[in-house]
């Protein structure tokens, strides 16, 4: 039994207590009431510095726009069946139990921003409690402890989820939840191991079911801790006699896998064949690494998480960093198989490979003289960089304030015509809809200027074929460019648009065609089996005025051939180029 608490590193005393009803009735020694109360004042300041935290998410929740993505779980989940939550996974915004959880809230409180995300946020509050319980059971000092809750809780990109009806604050509780789980499996008295197991069972069936990818999160992490845990030239049956909680939970968590991925595998694979990157040379999967490392916080974590492994090899809490180290380096090479996802794919990995350096900590501030006098300044440290990095980063994970942009676009000259991203549109056709039709059929009737958003592209979706969009590139140099709103992270550029020249070429450039619906039928079936809708969502019955737009390169037409448009429509459309 001793042999398997000292795999972990963590001495059995500090978890482990005498239950002898005889040492209960002793008065406590003055040093662990001191201790105890050390703990306790460590146990206050935490929970109030999380409340002024959960304080500034609950702010952030009620003020902040919707993004796109948790509009389009409300408008299309919401009224979904249950049974129909669980099957409908073909594309990524449904998180079911973020799903779930928008559907119950919103049935009992009033339809807000407060209750679309309060799931998130209390996927966040859950992460805090866990983490630490995790810190006061697994490590013994407290800036270690201090430290790992700093950087955990402090990561921008972990606040913005916190604050968004997304499922990604809830996988990285359910995660941690489950490494912590193993940890405590491998010290507890045999006897004692079936809440470790049950915990660990339902942390991996709430990984995978806040977002789909958390299969992969419960294999590579359960994985490494079987080879880095389990005494295998002990035999197989005192594997099985040590374990058996944890292989029965296994067992009934693949038959979940079996039934939920193997049952909705043709809906998975349609999501993978529609999103994700795939990766064509060493180059752009070490780029792609790099990236989502950075915007993650993983990227001063994994070597730091090597360094400490070499320092503290033949120690206990090596396997510590090498559990969350390796799954760093798994999670990142299994997207060679599934497609490289968005950086907060891998946003869950954060807190465990934190607590892996947490562990190194511990172990180096309790035997190093020179670490433990210089700790109080390295968690100031610590401390002043995630305060600095932690706005900017949520700011740079969240999406851009819509509501405000378009205010500031709604007071620019009529005479300069906008064209906006699908997604953007999506979210201001919800927030601004009896303005912004209106607005946008105004700057179709003279327009002289094009302000372009994003991605410095005219988005144009073909009617006939949707919802394939493509992108037209403008093709010239911007008379200006810049952010639209100060502090935004949302970028303009804006073009000079003139009209057709005589026998000029379009090649190489982007046209838009402005017309109005008194052109003839045939020129209008023309213009949609051939041109892409620039601000399709916009397009309703009742529009009168639509502005086409296709690359020049595209079509087998002439300017020539657009002017006799412009004179047989009299008036009804006119074309325009993206000045060059």
């Amino acid at each position: 039994m001793n042999h398997d608490r000292t795999q972990t590193g963590i001495p059995p005393d500090s978890v482990i207590r005498d239950n002898d009803a005889a040492s209960i009735l002793k008065p406590p020694r003055p040093e662990r009431r001191q201790d105890a109360r050390r703990r306790n004042l460590f146990i206050l300041v935490c929970c109030v510095l999380f409340a002024l935290l959960t304080a500034i998410r609950v702010l952030n929740i009620w003020s902040n726009t919707p993004e796109y993505d948790e509009i389009w779980t409300v408008q299309h989940y919401r009224n979904l069946p249950v049974p129909a939550v669980f099957s409908d996974v073909s594309t990524p915004n449904n998180h079911v139990l973020n799903t779930l959880g928008i559907k119950f809230f919103l049935n009992i409180l009033p339809p807000h921003n407060f209750a679309i995300r309060l799931t998130a946020l209390l996927g966040f509050c859950g992460l805090f409690v866990i983490l630490l319980r995790a810190v006061l059971l697994l490590l013994k000092n407290n800036t270690a402890r201090a430290g790992v809750l700093t950087a955990v809780l402090l990561n921008g990109m972990l606040l913005h989820y916190a604050e968004t009806a997304r499922g990604y604050s809830l996988q990285a509780f359910f995660v941690f939840g489950l490494l912590f789980s193993l940890l405590c499996f491998s010290f507890r008295p045999r006897e004692n191991r079936m809440f470790n197991a049950v915990m660990w069972l339902l942390c991996a069936e709430g990984a995978c079911l806040s977002v789909s990818s958390g299969v992969l999160y419960v294999v590579i992490l359960t994985g490494l801790w079987v080879l880095l845990y389990v005494p295998f030239r002990d035999g197989i049956k005192k594997i099985w006699h040590d374990n058996r909680p944890l292989i029965l939970a296994g067992i009934l968590w693949s038959v979940f896998v079996l039934i939920w991925y193997g049952g909705n595998c043709s809906r998975f694979a349609e999501g993978r064949a529609m999103f994700g990157d795939s990766f064509r040379t060493p180059a752009q999967f070490l780029t792609y690494c790099f990236d989502v490392a950075r915007d993650t916080g993983l990227l001063w974590t994994l070597p730091l998480l090597v360094l400490c492994g070499i320092l503290l090899q033949g120690k206990p809490q090596w396997r510590i960093c090498a559990l969350t180290g390796g799954a760093i380096v798994l999670l990142f090479a299994s997207a060679l198989v599934t497609k490289g996802g968005p950086a907060r794919i891998y946003l869950a990995l954060f807190a465990p490979a934190v607590f892996g350096l947490g562990a190194a900590a511990d172990i180096l501030l309790s035997e190093n003289t020179k670490f433990k006098k210089a700790s109080l300044w390295l968690l100031l440290i610590l401390a002043a960089v995630c305060i600095f990095c932690s706005d900017r980063d949520r700011r740079k994970a969240a999406a851009p304030d819509l509501a405000a942009v378009f205010r500031k676009v709604a007071k620019m000259d009529s005479r300069i015509f906008v064209s906006y991203k699908s997604t953007d549109l999506y979210v201001l056709r919800m927030l601004f809809r009896e303005d912004i039709m209106p607005d946008n059929d105004e700057r179709q009737r003279a327009p002289e200027m094009l302000l372009v958003l994003n991605d410095n592209t005219i988005s144009a979706v073909h009617a006939c074929d949707p919802p394939v969009e493509e992108f037209v590139q403008p093709g010239a140099n911007p008379a200006d460019s810049g952010y639209v709103v100060p502090g935004e992270t949302l970028q303009f550029w804006l073009y000079r648009l003139r009209p057709l020249t005589p026998g000029e070429t379009l090649d190489g450039k982007a046209v838009l065609c402005f017309s109005d619906d008194t052109i003839p039928d045939d020129m209008k079936h023309w213009l949609i089996d051939n041109c892409g809708i620039v601000n399709s969502m916009l397009f309703s019955p009742e529009t009168t005025r639509i502005c086409y737009g296709f690359s020049g390169s595209r079509l087998n037409v002439t300017a020539d051939m657009l002017l006799e448009m412009e004179e047989a429509a009299k008036g009804g459309l006119f074309f325009r180029i993206v000045s060059d």
